[in-house]
């Protein structure tokens, strides 16, 4: 007969972890946190500002294409010096390069020679607000914006994060879709 012999040995059944096991789980992971919560709010505005001076490009792009093949720059019918579009001016242009023909900025063929803007001519940065536009129309080959004259034939300007003009170009959160130098 055979005879099995066991130590009175007593053994915990419970498994899990302990409260500071849990703790220092926990100060790691909101240490982690706290560290990358900056980082992707910086890489989201980046991002934005991406996205914004892309759309400028395609805004400035598209009205160097009017000027191809209509011969002048819109609104240019009726300038006597630069034009700012800016608020439903830039709305109209917009559309205009859109597609849609309006009063202020004739489009005859159509053409859309800008993706993104909405028929009413909306094209809103990433911020909300409306992108505005100074074309050189009376053909100088340079612009005055905010003072600062600048070489150049095309501007398109995103307010920023602020929604609202800085005082004087490259101070604040504006974004261009060329470097003013």
């Amino acid at each position: 007969m055979e005879t099995n012999f066991q130590k009175n040995v007593k053994r915990s059944n419970q498994t899990g972890f302990t409260l500071v096991e849990v703790l220092v789980v926990i100060s790691i992971i909101g240490a982690l946190a706290g560290i990358m919560v900056p980082t992707i709010k910086g890489a989201m505005e980046a991002g934005k500002k991406a996205k914004a001076k892309g759309e400028e490009n395609a805004i400035v792009a598209a009205v160097k294409a009017y000027k191809q093949e209509y011969g002048r720059w819109p609104g240019s019918v009726t300038a006597t010096s630069d034009t700012t579009f800016k608020d439903a001016d830039s709305e109209s242009l917009l559309s205009a390069l859109s597609g849609t023909n309006n009063t202020l900025v004739e489009n005859p063929k159509s053409l859309r020679l800008l993706e993104g803007a909405s028929a009413a001519g909306t094209m809103k940065d990433p911020w909300g607000t409306q992108y505005l536009v100074v074309v050189d129309t009376d053909e100088s080959n340079s612009m005055t914006y905010l003072g600062k004259t600048i070489s150049m034939s095309v501007l398109a300007v995103s307010f920023g994060k602020d929604m609202k003009q800085d005082a004087t170009p490259g101070s604040g959160d504006d974004v261009f879709s060329t470097d003013l130098k």
